[in-house]
């Protein structure tokens, strides 16, 4: 038995569709973890902690630029003390 898949709507051996994917994704962003699990449970999309990490640990790391200047306000040579001030605050 086969079924022709609808593009976008659903995907060849997946259990969600892909708009359900992509809402639970922004969940496992904002609250993650048990929140995010006790939040789908009201949509009512039941699914567990670890499902919501899963999708959130499947997600791309967002991309961030390189800092052109760095600045340094004090230093210290041994860890802990404050040795100078490049200036005051």
């Amino acid at each position: 038995m086969s079924a022709e898949q609808v593009e976008g709507l659903t995907v060849r051996y997946g259990r969600r569709t892909p708009l359900l994917e992509r809402l639970l994704e922004a969940i496992s962003v904002v609250l993650a973890g048990r929140p995010g699990a006790r939040l789908a449970g009201l949509l009512p999309v039941p699914v567990s902690r670890t499902t919501i990490l899963r999708l959130l640990m499947r997600l791309p790391d967002p991309s961030t630029r390189t800092p052109r200047v760095l600045g340094i306000d004090e230093f210290a040579l041994k860890r802990g003390h404050v040795y100078g001030r490049l200036r005051d605050r």
